[in-house]
């Protein structure tokens, strides 16, 4: 193989080697595909690999970190169950198979020697379909790589899935119970039912002490450009701000009481709220100025255009091409309507002429850009025109700048309305990343061997 790892990649390299079951903490940039493929060559006895990740860090970078560095594994990307198994019986030695998550159901099992997880908070929700999929997939494995630079940021019982994939439950657990027997405490109950855990402060330390046989967390040492958040306050209308707060007001009566009471005062199209989350999403789509008004989302109502016009001021500002993160629907319609010559980060074309500066804005969905992708040589400023409560995904998407190649100051601009639930949600995103950061400290920086 052709290349030269820096410091943090021969420390994921070496806990690959020298572990064998182990969840690998580096940060997004860090070069944890090509740590990974060296330490597959020094370990020969590994014939059949697998490898999951998200849809598009399947489709194009395995293979190309592959074919860059003249890997000796034969690898190649396998969109349906016969391509695997097509590829599993073809005469090379050592295979390296990268299957897309959203795939996960037709992957065989029982064939591989190592399964390696790019990506690893995939996985973090114990009951979700593709989660009972992958432990099926890791039974009985005895090499299992989990990949991730996020693995806490939306909360600690996550966490303890992605450990259970790594060694079973022997570190934090065999079951959800015990894990929350061991390290949690009840933060609220409904009826005298709990509902709702989190960490306990005091036992912070105990589970650091019990993530560190299997977790290897990397120091970045690539020198980066400095990175700058700065939250814009966008004063919304006095009368749109009033219209705000009654429609919060009566749409949480609504959900406290489960009366019916129209949203809007029973003076235009009735919106209710029929649950926390959903009054959660009304009332980012009304701060971001468009609202949905039926259940099928294909229709919205225009309240404002405060952000929009707080956006072309950004943009008229900048010399060099931004990137503009949205959460709905709506949002992305009056972006195209309002900047002509903005563009959706969608396929490999859009993502080639943004790293080659030609789209002045690109328009990105935390969901499908937030994982592996290169956008730092397009652009360097991000602005999040409406937030989300996801602190994965708003870490993830900001890295997809601020990482190594970058040459510039990183600017992460964010859009929040005064005096609504958009500044809640930047609160809970400092809150969960202080925590991230706080656990990754107390189980250590692990280090090179000499």
């Amino acid at each position: 193989m052709n290349a030269e790892l820096n410091e943090a990649q021969r420390i994921i390299e070496q806990a690959i080697i020298t572990r064998h079951r182990v969840m690998i903490v580096a940060p997004m940039g860090a070069g944890k595909t090509l740590a990974t493929l060296h330490a597959l060559e020094q370990l020969p006895e590994l014939r059949h690999v697998l490898v999951i990740a998200p849809k598009r860090v399947a489709q194009s970078v395995w293979v190309q970190e592959a074919e860059k560095f003249q890997s000796s594994l034969h690898v190649r990307f396998c969109l349906r169950a016969l391509d695997v198994k097509l590829f599993l019986m073809e005469p090379s030695d050592r295979k390296l198979c990268v299957c897309s998550v959203t795939r996960i159901d037709e992957i065989p099992h029982g064939c591989w020697d190592a399964v390696i997880l790019d990506e690893s908070t995939l996985f973090k929700h114990p009951r979700s379909i593709r989660s009972k999929q992958v432990r099926r997939v890791c039974n009985k494995v005895r090499y299992r790589i989990l990949l991730t630079g996020t693995p806490i940021h939306n909360g600690y019982e996550g966490l303890w899935h992605q450990c259970l994939l790594v060694d079973g439950g022997a570190a934090l657990g065999r079951s959800l119970t015990e894990f929350r027997r061991r390290y949690e405490r009840v933060k609220f109950q409904v009826n005298g039912v709990v509902s709702v855990y989190e960490v306990d402060p005091q036992k912070t330390h105990l589970l650091a002490q019990d993530c560190r046989p299997i977790v290897c967390v990397v120091r970045n040492y690539v020198a980066l450009p400095p990175i700058l958040y700065k939250t814009i306050a966008v004063a919304l209308p006095d009368a749109v701000l009033a219209r705000y707060k009654d429609f919060e007001a009566t749409s949480v009566l609504y959900y406290r009481e489960q009366t019916g009471t129209d949203a809007l005062d029973g003076k235009e199209r009735t919106l209710i709220a029929f649950s926390r989350t959903s009054l959660g999403i009304k009332l980012r789509q009304f701060a971001s100025g468009f609202l949905y008004t039926d259940e099928q989302c294909a229709q919205y109502q225009r309240l404002h255009k405060a952000k929009i016009e707080t956006l072309r001021d950004i943009a008229e500002a900048q010399d060099r091409p931004i990137l503009v993160a949205y959460q709905f629907r709506s949002e992305l319609a009056e972006l195209q309507a309002s900047f002509p010559r903005s563009r959706t980060l969608n396929t490999a074309a859009d993502i080639e002429e943004w790293n080659a500066g030609r789209i002045p804005m690109g328009l990105v969905h935390p969901q499908s850009c937030g994982h592996g992708l290169n956008l730092q040589d397009g652009g360097c400023t991000l602005v999040w025109f409406s937030l989300t409560y996801d602190a994965e995904l708003y870490a993830q998407l900001n890295k997809r700048l601020h990482r190594r190649g970058q040459r510039d100051t990183v600017s992460i601009l964010h859009l929040v309305a005064a005096g609504t639930i958009d500044e809640r949600i930047m609160k809970v995103l400092l809150k969960k990343q202080t925590e991230a950061n706080m656990l990754n400290t107390q189980i250590g920086y692990d280090k090179k061997e000499e």
